[in-house]
Parts: C-alpha cells; structure tokens; sequence
C-alpha cells in the first residue's frame, strides 16, 4: 500500500482524473484488508486492487460514475451466502468501500498526494484522515488532512475543525501505534463524522547482500509484494542492472564493509545470502549493528552454529545473535533455489505484518 500515493500523485502530474477506492470497514473474512485501495481511471481501467472477481469489477463500474459526477460514494457490501456464491468469491464477510473522485486540476489533491508519496519513498512518516462524507464533490479542500511529523500539516478538515488539533497533539503515539481504520467523530452538535486513518511509513527495503541463484528469483518476488529493493554483491557481473533490473539499487561492494557508514534504519529487511561462511559471517557483523526490521542468513544449522560462535568470540551476544532468523525462510520443505525464494519472501511478508515465525525454517 505504500507505493498507493506515489501512483495517484503520478496519474495527477499526468493530468488524469481518478476516483480513489478504499474499504473502510470489513466484518468476516472479506478478500482484502481494511485499508486496501485500487485508483480507477475515468476509462475504467485500474491500479491497484481490493480483491478482484465481481466485487471489485462493481466498485470499479460505481467509480466511474462517481468520477463522472463529481460524487463522492460510500458503498456497502453484505456478502453471505448466496451472494457470497453469486460474487464468484471464495470469501463471505461485509465491506464498506468509499469512493472518492480526484480531479487533476485540484492543486490542494496535487499537494497533498505528493507530500504522502515523498513519506512513503523515504521522508518520515505521515497520517492521512479522510472524513466519510458521500455528496458532491468538487475538491478536497476542507475534506483531506495529512499530518506529517516534524513537518506543517497539509489540508484540513472543515467538517472536524477541532479534530485536526487533537490529531496534530497525538500523532507520535497514533503513528507508533500504526491504527488504520475508522474513528467516529463527534462533532460539537452531537453528529458524529465516520474519519478514515491511514499511517503512511517509509517503504521497508530489502537488502539481498548476494547476487546468486536465490536472489535472482527472490528479487522478483518482493519487488511484486510492495517492497524496494536493493541488491549488493563485490562481484560487477552478480550486481547489475542487467542482472537485476527491478533492482532501485545495485551496490558493488567489499562484503567487508558492505554497510560502512550506513544507517539503514528500522524499515530495512536484510537477507544475507552471499557465496561463503566467510562473507556471511562479515555481513552478519555488520547487520546486527543495525536497527533493522528484520536480519536473516541462510544455511544449515551447522553453519549458523560455526558463525555464532566465531561472533560469540568478537563480543556479540546470544541475544543479539537471536533476532537473527536463521535457518531463514518459512519450513516449506523448500529445496530449489526458486522454492528456497518463495519461502524467504514468504518469512519476509509474515514479519512485515508483523507475524511471529520463531519456529525456523529448513536452510
């Protein structure tokens, strides 16, 4: 979801008008999570998605006529039963999907979406707060606010003038506690205003220290499930565009000092998968030093017990020597450089989403 604004903030720069689709609520076990949203053009083709079949294809139709008629839209979906069979969706559950048009020439969405992207690709973090408010819409001043830490707030809210106040007081703890969803509002009169919360954080980036066979297929999978990427061997040949195109970089470095002078922060993913113990060991050095997201090296665990204790012995603790995951990977039986990839991408979801998978993997 992270790359979500930079896409809108493009399709604007391009001078295309967009109806924005997010699922506010969800009850049951609905294909897509809260928060999942898809843009749709006014052509009807899409970016994105909110969990495909039927039900995404009736959104997608709803869009384009709320772009049509500059009117913003909240959609409510009961699939149970029969209608659950009839969306041609293995899922029941209940979605509640707001729509909302976005027109290129309206400066304050140009802005708005710009700033998120520019948090998304690397510039702190952000809250979005969307009130619901279905009717005519002619822009989003007075009805989207983004609150970034360290930075002026962009836009308002005209229906919740204290809301922004109180959002701006809370924001370290709302952003820590990363909440997405909706808030009600109560409003001085005793109405109450439904506002959707949507924390944007940098991209967490994958760090493949090693171009071989794994990488190649492993590079592939997390650039397709929303993360950047960078790739880094000390070899030309095994770190190169041409080797790597999804690549956002290629790093030609001595493994021994692969992260000299780098701080990659809490948003990066580390997967250790170099030619040699020797190299391994060197990177994991340097990896532990960081305050990483997540550090896996792969290998038997004979190996991980032959590096530990050589760490052990440069002043590394059991402790610190146990974030690491490590035979790394889910236990899928993997065997195969590309299974081996799957299932390394598969460990790397699990803990973005923030999944315990301490029972270890199998390499």
């Amino acid at each position: 979801m992270a790359a979500f604004h930079a896409w809108v903030s493009q399709e604007l720069a391009l001078g295309r008008d967009l109806c924005l689709g997010t699922i506010v609520r969800r009850v049951g076990s609905a294909p897509r999570e809260q928060g999942a949203n898809f843009l749709v053009r006014a052509d009807g083709s899409i970016r994105g998605t909110i969990g495909g079949g039927r039900l995404e294809g009736e959104v997608t139709a709803a869009a384009v006529k709320a772009l049509a008629e500059a009117q913003a839209r909240l959609l409510n979906y009961r699939l149970s039963g029969k209608d659950v069979a009839e969306s041609e969706m293995i899922c029941g559950g209940d979605v509640d999907v707001y729509l909302e048009p976005v027109r290129a020439a309206d400066d304050q969405a140009r802005l708005i979406f710009a700033a998120a992207a520019q948090v998304a690709a690397g510039g702190g973090r952000a809250l979005m707060v969307t009130p619901l408010m279905p009717g005519p819409l002619e822009g989003l001043a007075g009805r989207k606010l983004l609150l970034r830490e360290g930075l002026p707030a962009l836009g308002s809210l005209e229906a919740a003038p204290g809301l922004a106040l109180d959002l701006a007081e809370g924001l370290a703890d709302l952003l820590r506690q990363g909440r997405r969803g909706l808030w009600p509002h109560h409003k001085p009169d005793g109405s109450r205003l439904d506002c959707f919360f949507e924390p944007i954080v940098n991209e967490p980036v994958v760090y493949l220290f090693g171009g071989g066979h794994i990488s190649l297929h492993l590079a592939a999978l997390v650039k397709m499930v929303g993360f950047r990427l960078v790739v880094a061997d000390d070899r030309q040949e095994y770190a190169s565009r041409e080797r790597f195109p999804q690549a956002d970089e290629v790093w030609v470095r001595d493994f021994r000092k692969v992260l000299d002078g780098a701080e990659l922060g809490p948003d990066a993913y580390m997967v250790i998968v170099t030619r040699g113990h020797l190299f391994d060991k060197e990177v994991l050095a340097q990896a532990l030093r960081q305050r990483a997201a997540y550090v896996g090296m792969i290998g038997s665990r004979r190996k991980r017990g032959m590096i530990y204790e050589a760490l052990e012995q440069e002043g590394f603790s059991p402790e610190q020597l146990a974030t690491v995951h490590s035979p790394i990977g889910l236990g899928i039986g993997a065997e195969t450089p590309e299974e081996i990839a799957l299932s390394i991408a598969a460990e790397l979801i699990a803990v973005r989403a923030g999944k315990d998978t301490r029972r270890r993997g199998l390499f």
